[in-house]
């Protein structure tokens, strides 16, 4: 009967389903193990990353289970923001802001969800164990109204304001962008030396960005620069603007960029900005909304960045102002979601307070367990490094609406939040009334809000949504805080950093009690997938070709926080492991029927279970701690290497006779199915209804209690009466011999009087002998030197020794030998030896202590 991988897998998958076999129960009285699981966002199909990923969660979610937990583990989609708006654009060939806003959304809800259909159906196949009757996406009215209210809590708390302040600012995505989500390029560009005047002469100044020349507003050097101190207090005059600038010295100039000499400009990048603050300058906008040089350009108004870049850099040439260009290595600031490179704009945006909060945020990390501990020093160097608060406003349409509603002067009114407590969906008000007529400041009339949230104001509140916060206070008792958030290592400072700043001005609370972080999966040759590259590897191709179990299988493989190339082997590792489960279950059911109670009394079975009982201990303490790889190695070696390789073998001549057997048999198989479920559970649930399910009682493995330890017996004397079985197999296959005459075991230290009946039955011995001591002669019949060690040491005299070596006894060598007043010791000789036991010559194997003469 051979192992059908692909039937079984829909019919479990189909099953349990069905029966809702993953439901949490709200009305149970068992202790509560919650996942904040990572809502998958909703653009696209699930990458090899993200099949891992879910998969490294689902083991830690049906291992829960089988510890007797009531787990709560989330099917949820992440439906917000520009990811999906910049699909819908291109799909149906539009812009956003040429559309009627409503209508742009219906376009987005409809295509993310045609992609949520497409990820259930993978899940599905994936063989993960979410819960869809917790279900929840995003884009829902109800989390939408949560955002809402978590939003206005932060509000209440003086934790919120709107005001004029430079921000990062994508400008083909026309928005805000907040400082984590900024992903840093390491490109070539090039840096332009150019003269302004000073005076009756001038000064060479190098940038990598002309086009802003015309908002130059002074130039800096560093006071310790002797070149340039004669110039301090003094004006130079930027080229082609013909403007003046004062000439500035401060101390944090790097002497060794460019000429040691700068322009700064409003806004070329953050030093930029640190300096203008510093010195009291005014911010000027110099980039628009779109990446355009806005009037204080002059003729070069209008035009795209890049093409005033084009412009200036001609007219310095004519203007013989370009002295020369260089390349050089650039850090370049880009939009996490398009790659376009940011510009610093002055904007007026909402904000969250974060960086008041540095101290809270660092003591609520060390509250949290962190699997793997050093993820937890990544986020505090984040923290430490933290200089803007968070911008939450973006200027688009698909996201959660700032409630709020704003008067010609500025003024703010916010949604009333015991309405919004009343109310069952969130409050728009793009095309709802405020709460009030008219503004209670000045009386003058207020306009809805049309900026929405940032996404990870929505993401950042999956603990409070998932404990039913300001839904259901008994169940956010029963479930605040969450006991695992896991996540990949590349959003530790959005999604974890945002989830515990959204969570302690709501709750004054950590949200989980452990975090594990993930780490992403590489291409084969250690690079990052991409479609360009041509080494992205879809999971369902690998799935279609080797099954879910084996795929499942690699990711078991994976180092928890570590970045892991794809490995085609464990794939074919683990389809070679599904056929040895399986041909073990046939052993099973050919040799076992029924379910024996009769407790073994034989030494061999004993020790078994004490192994079993051993690697039971490790694996659970492993998955404790979230090393998913570390169990299952732990468990491959003993079902392979001992139960498999050893324990079946020893058992074959007696299992069928032996009550005792069968229990052990029956029960070790059992508890080993029961370990690989959380990792392969279509093959464990096939061969748990095969084998076990009539006399078990559950209806699925992944309703089964975790297995349970036995005393510990015969641990030490069973490991070497294993080895002493393996190597008289070896024996007799080298020698290609049926049986073995006779054979003599000397074992001084351990007792295996008890595991006669098992060595001598399993290897067919015609007389076996276990004795603590014998006489065995050893005899040295020729010793070889190598060469390679004596040959530096003797250097010239090598001929001449092998000479005289040749009339040596070996067994002068034995305590080492003396030539030509060099000592050369006896592990520089090869010795060949014989046995002989009561005056007859014997083949004799040693293991550790134990000697088998074989006769």
């Amino acid at each position: 009967m051979n192992y059908d991988a692909k039937s079984v897998e829909k019919k479990w998958q189909e099953f349990w389903e069905k029966e809702g076999i993953y439901r949490f129960d709200f009305n149970s009285n068992r202790e509560i193990y919650s996942i904040d699981n990572p809502p998958r966002y909703a653009s696209g199909a699930l990458h090899l990353g993200h099949a891992t990923h879910y998969t490294h969660i689902d083991f830690i979610a049906r291992y829960k289970r089988m510890r007797g937990y009531n787990v709560f583990f989330p099917l949820c989609f992440d439906v917000n923001g520009m990811p999906i708006e910049v699909n819908v654009e291109k799909l149906n060939n539009i812009k956003m802001r040429e559309m009627e806003r409503h209508k742009f959304i219906q376009l987005c809800e409809e295509f993310a969800n045609s992609k949520i259909d497409t990820m259930k159906m993978q899940f599905k196949i994936l063989g993960e164990s979410m819960d869809p009757t917790i279900y929840y996406q995003t884009d829902s009215p109800e989390y939408r109204r949560i955002t809402q209210l978590t939003f206005l809590d932060a509000v209440e708390k003086g934790m919120v304001y709107r005001g004029m302040h430079p921000v990062n600012w994508c400008p083909r995505c026309s928005t805000a962008i907040a400082e984590s989500e900024i992903v840093y390029v390491n490109t070539q560009t090039d840096l332009y030396y150019i003269k302004f005047d000073v005076e009756n002469k001038y000064v060479t100044i190098a940038t990598t960005r002309p086009e802003l020349i015309p908002a130059c507003l002074f130039i800096a050097f560093n006071p310790r620069d002797e070149r340039y101190k004669d110039l301090e207090n003094r004006k130079a005059r930027i080229p082609i603007f013909n403007r003046e600038v004062p000439i500035i010295a401060d101390e944090s100039i790097d002497m060794e960029f460019g000429t040691g000499i700068e322009m700064v400009c409003s806004i070329g990048d953050r030093n930029d900005l640190k300096l203008i603050k510093k010195h009291g300058f005014e911010i000027i906008q110099s980039i628009d909304d779109q990446g355009r040089m806005t009037d204080i350009a002059g003729e070069f108004s209008g035009l795209y960045t890049l093409d005033a870049r084009k412009e200036i850099l001609k007219r310095l040439e004519e203007e013989k102002r370009l002295v020369k260009v260089e390349k050089i290595e650039h850090n370049v600031g880009t939009c996490w979601r398009c790659g376009t490179p940011l510009e610093i704009v002055n904007k007026e945006q909402w904000f969250i307070k974060t960086v008041e909060l540095k101290d809270r945020i660092l003591q609520i990390a060390n509250e949290l367990k962190w699997y793997p501990e050093f993820m937890k020093k990544r986020l505090e160097d984040w923290v430490n490094g933290l200089e803007w608060d968070w911008v939450v406003s973006r200027q688009r349409y698909f996201a959660t609406p700032i409630p709020a509603w704003i008067c010609p002067d500025g003024h703010v009114v916010y949604a009333s939040k015991e309405d919004l407590l009343k109310r069952n969906s969130h409050v728009d008000p793009t095309v709802e009334n405020p709460p009030v007529d008219k503004c209670p400041i000045c009386g003058k009339p207020l306009k809805g809000v049309e900026e929405v949230f940032d996404t990870w104001v929505d993401s950042s509140i999956s603990p409070l949504f998932n404990t039913y916060f300001y839904r259901d206070n008994n169940l956010f008792k029963k479930l605040y805080p969450m006991s695992l958030r896991p996540q990949a290592h590349d959003i530790l400072r959005t999604w974890a950093f945002y989830s515990i700043i959204r969570c302690d001005i709501a709750t004054g609370n950590k949200p989980w009690n452990d975090i594990f972080i993930d780490g992403h999966i590489l291409a084969e040759d250690g690079r990052p997938m991409h479609a360009s590259w041509g080494n992205v590897v879809d999971p369902l191709k690998i799935i279609e070709e080797f099954g879910t179990d084996p795929f499942r299988y690699f990711a078991a493989t994976c180092t928890l926080g570590e970045d892991t190339p794809f490995r085609k082997r464990e794939l074919v590792h683990g389809k070679k492991l599904l056929n040895k489960l399986w041909n073990v279950a046939n052993f099973i059911e050919m040799n076992i029927k029924g379910k024996s109670e009769i407790y073994p009394e034989d030494s061999m079975d004993l020790w078994i279970l004490s192994e079993f009982s051993e690697t039971l201990e490790n694996v659970t303490l492993f998955m404790d701690q979230y090393r998913y790889d570390r169990a299952i190695r732990e468990l491959d070696e003993f079902f392979w290497h001992v139960f498999a390789d050893h324990y079946i073998e020893l058992i074959k001549y007696r299992v069928s006779k032996n009550l005792g057997t069968q229990y052990t048999l029956y029960n070790v198989f059992l508890g080993i199915i029961k370990m690989y479920a959380p990792f392969m559970p279509h093959i464990t649930e096939e061969i748990y209804h095969r084998l076990f399910s009539k006399y078990e009682g559950e209806i699925s493995i992944h309703l089964e209690t975790w297995p349970e330890k036995y005393e510990k017996i015969f641990l030490d004397e069973g490991r070497i009466v294993k080895d002493i079985i393996a190597s008289l197999r070896r024996y007799k296959n080298e020698n290609n011999l049926r049986g073995i005459n006779e054979v003599i075991i000397i074992s001084p230290k351990l007792d295996i009087t008890s595991a006669y009946d098992s060595i001598k039955g399993s290897l067919g011995i015609s007389k076996l002998e276990i004795i603590k001591n014998a006489s065995l002669k050893e005899i040295i019949v020729e010793a070889k030197p190598d060469l390679s060690k004596i040959g530096p040491l003797l250097k010239n005299s090598v001929s001449n020794f092998m000479e005289f070596f040749k009339n040596i006894p070996p067994e002068r060598l034995l305590e080492g030998f003396e030539f030509k007043g060099i000592k050369i010791p006896k592990d520089y000789f090869e010795f060949k030896k014989i046995y002989t036991f009561k005056g007859k010559k014997v083949d004799v194997i040693n293991i550790n202590d134990v000697t088998i003469i074989i006769k």
